[in-house]
């Protein structure tokens, strides 16, 4: 009976570990569905039980040619965007838990990707945010909730 619940424990806690702490990002996940396409290869998806992400250009995956891998440029979770052909402009609201948990919006943090270098300047305070827009030259670009765009295309 003893090992039987050491056992237990110890799958518990491996399950535990790969799908809710920093493990988790090295083992696959379900997405809801194939992420969606805004500009220049950058693309909204969310994995299963998580929030929104900011995925770079789509490849082939090198252990299974026959997936698409989407490499993870701004984690969840994003919730408000905009663009244009030059910038990826956004705001995410951290999350304390990899599923299950609800983004925090007293944290929120702002990124700016410039699309032809494909720079990013992430976890920007607002007024770091206001900075970098005039530093960089941004027009002005309306920042739309992140999960109507991705429900509706």
């Amino acid at each position: 009976m003893g090992a039987r619940m050491l056992l237990s424990v110890v799958l518990l806690v491996t399950l535990f570990a790969c799908c809710c702490g920093p493990a988790a990002e090295l083992v696959p996940v379900y997405v809801e569905k194939t992420p969606v396409e805004i500009v220049g290869g950058h693309a909204l998806g969310r994995p299963a039980l998580s929030g929104l992400r900011l995925y770079g250009e789509a490849y082939k995956c090198r252990d299974d040619p026959s997936a698409t891998c989407y490499p993870t440029v701004i984690k969840q979770s994003v919730v408000r965007i905009g663009w244009d052909e030059e910038f990826i402009l956004g705001e995410r609201h951290p999350r304390e838990a990899w599923i299950f948990a609800t983004p925090d919006a007293s944290h929120a943090t702002w990124f700016i990707i410039v699309v032809e270098t494909s720079a990013v300047y992430e976890d920007l305070s607002q007024e770091e945010f206001a900075q970098r827009l005039r530093d960089l030259g941004v027009p002005s670009i309306e920042l739309r909730d992140a999960m109507d765009l991705y429900r509706q295309k």
